[in-house]
């Protein structure tokens, strides 16, 4: 894919494109929310920021992927049609870096909780992908108070996060090319944003992605059989507190996977996205955020 240069015109306004991202997720016909951004000190360190969408109290927060920001979520927050609140990990989009370079789930946790204290204190339903729900995951071992429903997006216990690569480059043009091949289905606009907003010039004049997991090696995969366990026992005891969403195309959640979550966690909703693949808060936005709507919608332990 070639790219002319002025097509990546740094932006003056970080939600400059925002009406862009609306028209292309079908929210049309209407307002568009009021949109800004926070951040927060934690005690590990630094400061987490967030992307607040509308002007209540947030009801939905969502928790990214690995190597992603809360940036991803944006098309899903314009047409779930709630106050919501999207957090950028420790490390990733406009939060700080860890200074250990640390990013599994358990030691994201405590900075995470601070953050929905500060950001969403009555949020009725954290939704999160990959790492993100593997670090809602993880708090909920310490402070469920903080997470009264979940809604994951692929992560399973014994789930390897992906790291994917490369993270330098010699102009955006390049990056570009790469995301293309990474995110096969997406459109240029889409490619183009997310460039926009998640690649940053370093002083040599190389490119690199904001996020500080792309500059470190690869972790060792969690092998842990005993922590997998764990995981497995906290789903079961979730109940319909809990559910898991996903696509009806080609992704990581296979057969065997569908059938173990049912042993352990038997009253945890399975809901599928039609026409979803393994990304379906980019790729079907407004029906996961219907599924969303409907999971606010119904009173606790109700099932469609």
């Amino acid at each position: 894919m070639t790219v002319e240069s002025e097509e990546f015109t740094d932006l003056g306004d970080e939600f400059a494109l925002i009406a862009e991202t609306a028209a292309e997720a079908g929210a049309i016909g209407g307002a568009l929310p009021a949109v800004r951004r926070g951040w927060v000190n934690v005690l590990a360190g630094g400061h987490v920021s967030g992307v607040f969408w509308g002007d209540a109290q947030p009801e939905v927060v969502f928790l990214h992927d690995v190597g992603e920001s809360a940036r991803a979520w944006d098309a899903v927050a314009l047409t779930v049609g709630r106050p919501s609140v999207a957090i950028d990990l420790p490390g990733h989009g406009r939060s700080d870096w860890r200074r250990d370079g640390r990013y599994e789930a358990a030691r994201l946790a405590s900075a995470v909780a601070e953050a929905i204290r500060s950001f969403a204190p009555r949020a009725r339903l954290v939704v999160g992908s990959g790492l993100g729900g593997r670090t809602a995951l993880a708090l909920r071992r310490r402070q469920p108070q903080l997470l009264p429903r979940l809604a994951l997006l692929r992560p399973l216990p014994g789930t390897v996060q992906e790291w994917p690569g490369p993270w330098r480059f010699s102009g955006r043009a390049e990056a570009l090319a790469v995301l293309a091949v990474r995110r096969p289905g997406h459109g240029a606009q889409f490619l183009r944003r997310e460039i926009l907003y998640e690649l940053s010039e370093d002083q040599d004049g190389s490119w690199a992605w904001r996020h500080h997991p792309g500059n470190l090696p690869p972790p060792q995969p969690d092998a842990d059989a005993d922590e997998t366990e764990t995981w497995w026992k906290e789903l079961a005891a979730l109940g319909t507190a809990a559910a898991f969403i996903g696509g009806d195309r080609a992704g990581p959640l296979t057969a065997s996977d569908l059938a173990r979550l049912h042993q352990h966690a038997p009253n945890a909703r399975i809901i599928t996205i039609e026409g979803g693949g393994a990304d379906v808060a980019t790729t079907r936005p407004a029906a996961l955020a219907a599924a969303l709507d409907q999971l606010l919608t119904q009173a606790p332990g109700e099932q469609a």
